[in-house]
């Protein structure tokens, strides 16, 4: 199953200390970033930072919804950023279905 997901980071209410932004990046978006590089070398993901935001998009292709929720809940920043996942049809069988609507709608 393919599905696209993003990723974007949440913010903390008020000002957050300086030290405390270096040590969440540190620890966890530095090794995030590692993570979906190994994705990307695996063949597992397509991933991209997004330019002047605190986030990112991938192309994922996991076995199972399952199997997506445990690669997700592994990433270090899980606990504090929003992620949105869409799934994601094939492109040949859906273009099969839409192909035969058309003469089912012709008809009508």
């Amino acid at each position: 199953m393919r599905y696209l997901v993003t990723i974007e980071s949440l913010d903390a209410d008020g000002m957050v200390p300086p030290k405390e932004v270096a040590a969440r990046i540190e620890n966890a978006v530095v090794p995030t970033m590692k993570m979906l590089m190994d994705w990307e070398k695996s063949g597992k993901a397509k991933c991209g930072i997004f330019t002047g935001r605190r986030g990112g998009a991938m192309i994922i292709d996991a076995d199972s919804n399952e199997a997506l929720n445990e690669m997700l809940q592994s990433l270090p920043v899980w606990g504090f950023s929003e992620i949105d996942v869409t799934p994601l049809d094939m492109v040949e069988p859906r273009m099969k279905f839409e192909g035969g609507l058309v003469p089912m709608l012709k008809k009508m």
